[in-house]
Order: structure tokens, then sequence, then C-alpha cells
């Protein structure tokens, strides 16, 4: 399996901006500014990791014209991150209300989804290995239809299609898009057997293989009515090994470099009314990178600028104060990849 961490270290997420329902600022955060990019990049993240949902930005069938304005927008967010001297991923994110992969919907499928990659494609053609794009996030269909741990067989299936149709679509594009990375997930970008084992990664030098970790789920979240803990105990860790030891078994044998595109713990009050559980975090954070650099795995953090308001508390960084909520976290993140 390639390395990628000669090419890149640690990233971060822009999450619940450009890709929350509703418009930029729908969930809480403010616009997004040219310093809240620097501030990442000064902060000394090397990939940023533009969440994007087109969903209400596409006009009608059969041209499924993207507004320009919108992508305008993404461009501009985009461009910040390359002048900063960051590789900026470039995604489809909250699209689940039509990408819902089935085989049976496929074929009504297929039109839109390629129409909106072709023009993405396009939009980003004169820049090189500086942008990446993702075809999908965490691919999967709603409650009901399937299961939503691992998927049916069908799911899983229409999903390779669905990577298969964005690696193919870009690299028809023209410009640099014959030659950048691209990015392609399992069912749900999930590191569990079954989603792995189940992948066909179409044949490209430049393809990698993107998955996502929130485990173990009861220190990582904070939901009400789940088991939750704020302790990075040894039962924690030992979950934590076992994940990374799914990714050996299953993922490492596809012989595709890999980048973990989403990983994190939200903060948590330490019982009797201590200050939050940063120190614990820090733990979680060196576990997990000792364990993803020992495979060559970049991983980026899922950062929504959500600290004390809003729901999953995992931002690190306030994107109106550009300061830090968490510089233990946040030294446990960028001091390990200063030492590569």
């Amino acid at each position: 399996m390639k390395s990628l961490l000669p090419l890149w270290k640690r990233g971060i997420n822009l999450g619940n901006s450009l890709d929350a329902i509703g418009g930029e600022t729908a969930w809480k955060n403010p616009v997004t500014t040219q310093p809240m990019i620097q501030m990442y990049a000064d902060a000394g993240f090397d990939i940023l990791r533009l969440p994007v949902t087109w969903s209400q930005h596409i006009g009608p069938a059969p041209e499924y014209r993207v507004d320009p304005a919108w992508m305008d927008r993404v461009l501009e967010v985009a461009g910040w991150g390359v002048d900063a001297g960051m590789t900026v991923i470039l995604n489809t994110h909250h699209d689940y209300d039509w990408i819902r992969p089935q085989l049976s919907t496929l074929a009504d499928l297929l039109p839109k989804f390629i129409a909106l990659w072709t023009q993405i494609a396009a939009a980003v053609a004169v820049y090189g290995d500086e942008i990446i794009l993702q075809g999908l996030n965490e691919p999967r269909v709603g409650d009901g239809i399937a299961d939503q741990t691992i998927g049916t067989r069908d799911v899983r299936c229409a999903i390779n299609a669905l990577n298969y149709a964005f690696v193919h679509t870009v690299r028809q594009s023209g410009g640099n898009n014959a030659t950048r990375w691209l990015c392609v997930p399992p069912f749900g970008a999930r590191t569990l057997p079954e989603c792995i084992a189940d992948m066909i990664i179409p044949e490209d030098d430049k393809v990698i293989l993107t998955i996502h970790s929130y485990y173990p789920e009861r220190f990582c979240f904070d939901h009400p009515g789940k088991e939750s803990t704020p302790v990075f105990d040894p039962s924690c860790e030992q979950e934590l090994a076992q994940v990374f030891q799914t990714i050996e078994d299953y993922a490492v044998p596809h012989n595709v470099p890999i980048m973990m595109t989403e990983f994190g713990a939200v903060t948590k009050q330490m019982p009797d009314s201590k200050p939050r559980n940063d120190a614990e975090r820090v733990k979680f954070v060196k576990a997990h990178l000792a364990h993803a650099d020992r495979l060559g795995i970049p991983c980026v953090w899922w950062d929504n600028n959500y600290y004390d308001d809003g729901d999953e508390w995992f931002g690190l960084y306030d994107r109106e104060t550009l300061t830090c909520n968490s510089p233990a976290v946040a030294d446990a993140l960028l001091d390990s990849a200063a030492k590569e």
C-alpha cells in the first residue's frame, strides 16, 4: 500500500458551512472568510476538506445546471485554501435527498450525478493536485430501505457503480483532471469489514480510498440516551486498535492509498464539575494518529465550529474570533505531524 504521508500529514474540515442545508449560514456558522482559512494554514494544517452540499443549487433535467453563483462561491473558498498553501478536498456532502445508491434507481440517478461532476471537474480543471475531488461523502440510503450499519449488497454494488462513474467522468473532463487525485469511499465511509470487502475500487494510479472513524462512539460522541464517557480508558484504546486492525485486514490488501477524511471526538465535561476532557482527547488523538501513521494514512479532523452551542461539539477553532478553543488537542494533532 502506498503511504500518503510524504504528501500530506494533517487536515481539518470546514464542516457545517458550505454543506449546510438551507445555505452557508443556516446551521449557525458565520460566512466563511479568507482569514478563517488562513488561520488553519497558519496553525499547520496542510489539508482543507471543504464539504459542499449541491442539492439546492442544481437546476432541472436534462442539463442539471449548477447555479453559477454557488459554483463561484465554492471556488472562492477553495481558492483561499490553495492560496494559503493547502490541498483542498471538494466533495458532495449532504446530498442524500437524491444520491440514494440502489441498483433499481441507478439509471435515473446517474445522469444527474455525472452532470454535476462534469461541471465541478470543468470548474477546477486549471488546478493541479492542490485540489482533490471526492465523489461521495458517506454514501447510504435512508432508514427502512437499507441496513444503516453495513447497507445491503444491492446498495454496496450501486456505490461501486457511482464510484466508477465519478472517476470516469472526472478523467474525461479535460485539463488537469486527467491526473488529479480522486477519493472514493465504501458504504457510509465506514471501517467495517463488510463495507470495505465489497468495494470494487476503480483501477487508477491516483485513486484514494477514503474512510471515516468516530470510534469508540461512546467517547467520540455525546448523544442523549446513548452510552457516553469523557474518559479515554484502556477499553477505548482496545476498540480503536480493532478499527485499525480492520483497516489493515480489509483495506490495505486493496493496495491503494488511504486517507481518513473525517475523525474526531467531541468535547465533554469531566465528572465532578472538573474542566472539559481535553487531556483525554489528547490521549485519543495520540493513539489514533499512532495507528494511522503506522499505515501511512493522513487524517482530517471533523471541525464544525461548535464548541458550546449546536449539536456535536467537535470545534477546535472559533471561526469568528480566529482563536483555538482546545490548544492541547490541536497541538496533539499538529505536533506529531511536524515530527514526521
